[in-house]
């Protein structure tokens, strides 16, 4: 019979396990100069969904329903919270400490800052990652990246977009900004935007949220239903004014735009 080793007041006790590995995209340096020898690297983001969380919890706890475990989680972020709300630290597990920490700068010596919250690894979170091997890693061009498109206008991301409606598109990468930067609508054809970018409707570049992680903007009331893909140009994805010499082009997934 196989015996089962708990922790103490924490979590399961971590387990060695087959080393993983990851991908690394590599992008010059532009604050070295455009033709920098230098680069750094972005590891490639293997995400995992709550569930797939839970079903690998309800694995090891297996006289453990799935739904009770997902109780006790519910119940533990919401008491986390509850700390964080009060002012306070959180230890998580073996893993680090969630902590309450300042934001920004103040112009007087009895101003505030912001205040935002950080995680602080302890050695076995970080040490669970020295056995992760590096499997390649290749020189890519930078790009944005779009996670999320919703029409305000239904509160739907559903792939479907009304002409004339608020939208917000949320990511990375993604701040408009810079010399012949904007969003734009191309027509989907054979799969593809069209090549052609006289057919490409330009939206009128004001945007009430602006950031590297969302865009928030109306669409244009003239363009007529069908397939269309977004198609973001910009010289300052990030937060940084260094404006790049060539231009970022992210592109969208398609979706339908309806009247």
């Amino acid at each position: 019979m196989e015996e089962k080793v708990f922790s103490d007041n924490s979590f399961v006790k971590l387990r060695e396990e087959k080393a993983g590995q990851v991908s690394l995209k590599l992008q010059r340096n532009v604050f070295k100069g455009p033709d920098a020898e230098e680069y750094y690297g972005k590891v490639e983001r293997i995400l995992h969904s709550n569930e797939n969380v839970l079903d690998k919890m309800a694995e090891k706890l297996p006289d453990m329903s799935i739904g009770k475990i997902t109780d006790v989680m519910t119940v533990y972020t919401k008491v986390l919270l509850e700390i964080l709300k009060a002012g306070g630290a959180v230890r998580f597990g073996s893993l680090g400490t969630f902590y309450i920490a300042s934001k920004g700068t103040t112009e007087s010596q009895t101003g505030k800052t912001g205040l935002t919250v950080k995680f602080s690894c302890d050695s076995t979170l970080c040490n669970a990652v020295d056995a992760v091997e590096i499997a390649y890693s290749q020189f890519v061009e930078p790009k944005g990246l779009i996670d999320l498109i919703t029409d305000l206008s239904r509160n739907e991301s559903d792939g479907t977009l009304k002409a004339g409606a608020s939208v917000i598109i949320e990511g990375s990468g993604l701040r408009i900004a810079g010399e012949d930067s904007g969003v734009w609508f191309a027509p989907i054809e054979n799969a593809k935007p069209k090549n052609d970018e006289s057919t490409w409707t330009k939206t009128d570049g004001r945007f009430f949220y602006n950031t590297p992680k969302k865009l928030l903007f109306t669409m244009p009331e003239n363009v007529s239903p069908g397939k269309y893909c977004f198609i973001l140009r910009t010289r300052c994805s990030g937060y940084s004014k260094h404006e790049r010499k060539d231009l970022i082009e992210t592109v969208s997934s398609a979706f339908e735009l309806i009247a």
